[in-house]
């Protein structure tokens, strides 16, 4: 079985784009996953990304409905692939403990897991399912830190300003080979804006507010 290529997915993204369109229009995205699917898929969505004290789990930031928007626009053999994905851990789990994965206790749900999430240990013929787990995985992260609260999660600022940068640390600049005196000689230094030491190699000074041109 193999999933093939996806696009890449998440914020940024064409597919990331097209689904926020829809929703932000009040269309429903069409549902690919039946209701079983579904279920197993937020069992797994929350083994990869659980809930813990400083966030919800993937299915509490949203994460299904952008998967589920992933995997119906993509291609039949994509979508084929997917549904033989989730089947198999309903295999595994029922060949194992006559149950479906999501009646499985939480140790037995891990054990299934353990078959194939660390692909270095696992065996060669469960290749395709951990190429499979793979994709799930990259999925439900691209899903998840694509939502508010995994861009929180992260603690990513975005566009705020920094009233404290005093500019890139000496060491990077030191590695880089580069120094804001240079930068000033290059690009000019904006009026009172202090020069000097400060803006050598060492002494990263502020950031130079020349319109079109802002230091790193």
């Amino acid at each position: 079985m193999g999933v093939g290529a996806l696009a890449a997915y998440g914020v940024g993204t064409p597919s990331w784009d097209k689904f926020k369109s829809l929703t932000a229009s009040g269309q429903q995205a069409a549902t690919f996953f039946s209701a079983a699917e579904t279920a197993m898929l937020r069992v797994l969505v929350d083994l990869i990304i659980p809930r813990d004290a400083k966030s919800g789990s993937a299915t509490d930031s949203g994460a299904i409905p952008y998967m589920d928007f992933v995997v119906g626009d993509g291609s039949e053999r994509s979508k084929q692939a997917w549904r033989d994905g989730l089947k198999w851990f309903d295999d595994e789990s029922g060949r194992r403990f006559n149950k479906s994965f999501t009646q499985a206790a939480e140790a037995e749900r891990t054990q299934i897991l353990d078959l194939v999430a660390f692909p270095a240990r696992a065996a060669a013929e469960l290749r395709p399912q951990v190429d499979f787990f793979n994709r799930l995985r990259d999925l439900t992260a691209s899903a998840f830190f694509s939502s508010r609260m995994g861009v929180e999660d992260l603690g990513y600022l975005g566009g705020v300003v920094n009233i404290e940068w005093t500019g890139a640390p000496p060491a990077a600049l030191r590695e880089l080979g580069v120094s804001y005196a240079e930068w000033d000689a290059k690009y000019g230094h904006a009026p009172g804006v202090p020069t000097g030491p400060a803006t050598h190699v060492g002494h990263p000074g502020p950031r130079s507010p020349v319109p079109g041109r802002r230091r790193p």
